[in-house]
């Protein structure tokens, strides 16, 4: 399925705000889609800020993002790029928070680049 290229700069939400969704430090940094760099299936996301036990007693927080649409065919150093499939918009992104399924929210990206 195609869907736009996410980067390490995105603008992406926990499924229970406040929480913001961050990747500490992209695994490359030579491919880049304007000025930020491709996030790749290494990159690791982590959650701070998550509200989900002020929700529900007793379950733990979210605390990381595994990103569960990855390209077919577009490569960076051998490492499938991730995808966001479009539009993009306060719409739930194609990943799982840990613990499950809370999908994190993408609130801003590129709409330049495309994989498949």
């Amino acid at each position: 399925m195609p869907g736009l290229l996410l980067h390490y700069g995105a603008l992406m939400m926990c499924a229970h705000p406040p929480g913001l969704v961050t990747v500490p430090a992209p695994v490359q940094q030579r491919v880049l889609v304007g000025p930020q760099p491709v996030l790749t299936s290494a990159d690791m996301f982590l959650v701070a800020g998550c509200s989900f036990p002020a929700m529900t007693m007793g379950a733990p927080p979210c605390t990381s993002v595994t990103w569960l649409q990855v390209s077919t065919r577009v490569r960076v150093n051998g490492l499938p790029v991730l995808l966001q499939p479009t539009p993009v918009g306060v719409a739930p992104a194609i990943g799982v928070g840990t613990p499950p399924p809370n999908p994190p929210l993408v609130m801003a990206m590129q709409f330049r680049v495309q994989g498949m």
